[in-house]
């Protein structure tokens, strides 16, 4: 990884796009508990299964909401910029499991996963603003899930080897890296179908809201 692998991805998204600063809510997941205490190891390796678990509820979902998305798209060149996402997300899945197994996880324990309602909520945020919403608040809520979660994967890399965890293993906080130039520039992507005040104010609160439900779905992996 290099050195500035997700360094203000997340915290950049949409900037000059919003109506309010998504800062605070962006730092609070950044700095989510889940996270830092990956620092001190108060995050256990319980907890690190559930979130394996719930996140590959998430991960299973990548290519049917990409794929909607790209159809949702206004323009050729807005569908091609999706496109490009594509490719570096093959292989996900796989990279999670070996994580997954890492902290004591199966395959089978992966095949009978719950997801917890937070996880729930967020993903039917996402094909609640595929079936409803603008291309530009479609893309700016599953753009700000992934962008902060890119810059916690830039993050977390170091406090992680300290558990023990093999390359091998951790592959999948450092396979996010070959996403990151298409995620950083989905705020241009998106500025010329964000122009109006009405349009941002659109925007921050598909942001703004997918933030609050991957909180809630961090707050879940930590206590339930």
């Amino acid at each position: 990884m290099s050195a500035t692998y997700g360094e203000g991805v997340g915290t950049g998204f949409l900037a000059g796009l919003t109506t309010r600063d998504l800062r605070p809510k962006q730092h609070a997941l950044l700095n989510h508990p889940l996270w830092t205490g990956l620092g001190t190891q108060t995050t256990t390796r319980e907890q690190l299964a559930r979130f394996a678990l719930q996140d590959s509820f998430l991960i299973r979902e990548i290519h049917r909401l990409d794929g909607l998305a790209i159809a949702k798209a206004p323009t050729v060149a807005a569908a091609d910029a999706l496109i490009v996402k594509l490719t570096p997300k093959a292989g996900a899945l796989d990279t999670l499991l070996r994580f997954g197994e890492a902290v004591g996880l199966t395959l089978e324990d992966f095949e009978h996963a719950v997801p917890l309602a937070p996880c729930l909520a967020l993903t039917a945020q996402f094909y609640y603003h595929l079936g409803r919403s603008s291309f530009a608040e479609t893309v700016a809520c599953i753009g700000a899930s992934e962008t902060i979660f890119l810059e916690i994967c830039g993050r977390i890399g170091a406090p992680l080897r300290r558990y023990g965890f093999s390359d091998d293993a951790l592959e999948f906080f450092s396979f996010h890296e070959a996403l990151e130039p298409a995620e950083r520039a989905t705020t241009d992507l998106l500025r010329p179908f964000v122009q109006t005040g009405a349009e941002r104010e659109a925007v921050t609160r598909a942001a703004e809201g997918c933030y609050d439900f991957e909180k809630m779905f961090y707050d879940a992996v930590l206590t339930s």
